[in-house]
């Protein structure tokens, strides 16, 4: 059974327990009928309350429901035949044509249907024909019908009160379930995707791609992890890893850039999207500095060799959302291959600039040229690596 459906087999228990205890506890005041017959069926009646119960903790809960609705309606029928209408008892088919709706799970319309039919069918045919009805029992005098109608309306009512109650109960707290799980799975969409996309793959049935002319790429890569790796148990590794990478993901909050994944032992960060920064090669630069610091840090702290490689390049990409599965926000374009060139083509413990994030940090920050190197697929590319910020920052958290 479904954990959403648990609800309705609660119900069902509270309706039978209820028809359980009005039933006996309505036997000693029929005895004012002044036959003893009355407080004698009220106990056979109370017996058609048992078996949902037991067929609910069978497992067993649509027999336990069709049981329970079937067996209190023909008491009812039974009621009305035996006392007569004089104590208005069809008045209970009423709460058996609501009852359906409340006790069983939506896939069984066809069920809490005819179930509700059945009951507002009966309940016409006692209101239409009940002078014309027999009397089976001992005719019960006008007075003692005075005192007992209203005794077993207020039943009727708390029935119906205590029912309405717990199913309102019941939806508040499904709502409210549904209100955590909408609210987890937004934080989950907004850890996988920046706000702005996460609301238009939301809204949108397109695929998202958009052009941005210039921002600034960055990619990191541990050096010495792999050699780590291989003599770390598995969860001290992942341990390690988680966290770097969430001090790097802090930061990258901390310049206003995006991450935009990581692949194995590389982080993959940009400035200046989905959101416009009017110094994103800055913002990126002081990511750099700040990884290395990070890195330094890690290694002192835990007395492990680890370094960092970095390679920044800027320019335009596209960016966008593909696929149906695990999708993520990715970036494709030269600018982002030269940038992964950059980092791969660097040396340990330092920043690689290309020639084009240079220009836009010059007066800014120390640079120092390292010259050219050939970039499959470009030829040879001058390059720069980042020493330093001239300018004051933020300092990293």
């Amino acid at each position: 059974m479904l954990p959403s459906e648990a609800r309705y087999v609660v119900l069902t228990n509270i309706v039978a327990i209820l028809g359980v205890v009005f039933t006996l506890g309505f036997a000693p005041i029929l005895a004012l009928s002044g036959s003893l017959l009355y407080p004698l069926l009220q106990g056979a009646y109370a017996l058609v309350y048992l078996p949902p119960l037991w067929l609910n903790r069978r497992g067993h809960h649509i027999a336990a429901t069709t049981t329970l609705l079937l067996g209190s309606h023909l008491a009812v029928v039974s009621q009305v035949l035996v006392e007569g209408h004089g104590f208005d008892v069809q008045l209970f088919f009423m709460l058996h044509a609501v009852l359906p709706f409340m006790l069983f799970a939506p896939r069984h319309d066809r069920t809490m249907f005819a179930l509700s039919a059945l009951a507002g069918v009966d309940l016409v045919v006692v209101v239409v024909f009940g002078d014309q009805l027999p009397q089976l029992g001992p005719e019960i005098s006008a007075v003692r019908l005075a005192v007992l109608r209203p005794v077993l309306i207020g039943g009727l009512f708390a029935t119906v009160a205590v029912c309405a109650y717990y199913a309102r109960h019941a939806t508040l707290l499904a709502e409210a379930a549904l209100d955590r799980a909408h609210q987890r799975s937004e934080e989950l969409l907004l850890n996988i995707l920046p706000p702005t996309i996460a609301g238009r793959l939301k809204a949108e049935s397109s695929t998202i791609a958009d052009g941005f002319a210039d921002v600034t790429v960055l990619f990191a890569d541990l050096v010495g992890f792999t050699k780590l790796a291989a003599r770390l148990p598995p969860e001290k590794i992942v341990a390690l890893l988680n966290e770097l990478f969430c001090r790097f993901d802090d930061v990258a909050d901390e310049f206003g850039l995006e991450k935009i994944k990581t692949i194995g032992d590389c982080y993959m960060v940009a400035g200046g999207l989905p959101e416009p920064h009017l110094d994103h090669a800055g913002a990126v630069a002081q990511m750099a500095l700040a990884m290395m610091k990070i890195v330094q840090e890690f290694g002192a702290r835990t007395g492990e060799t680890l370094d960092v490689r970095i390679g920044i390049n800027s320019g335009p990409v596209v960016a966008g959302v593909i696929g149906k599965r695990k999708f993520i926000y990715d970036l494709w374009g030269d600018t982002v291959n030269i940038a992964s060139r950059m980092e791969s083509h660097g040396v340990p413990g330092t920043i690689q600039l290309s020639s084009s994030t240079h220009q836009l940090l010059v007066g800014k920050y120390q640079m120092q040229r390292r010259g050219t190197i050939e970039i499959k697929g470009k030829g040879e590319m001058e390059t720069w690596l980042l020493e330093s910020s001239t300018v004051r920052t933020a300092g990293v958290r």
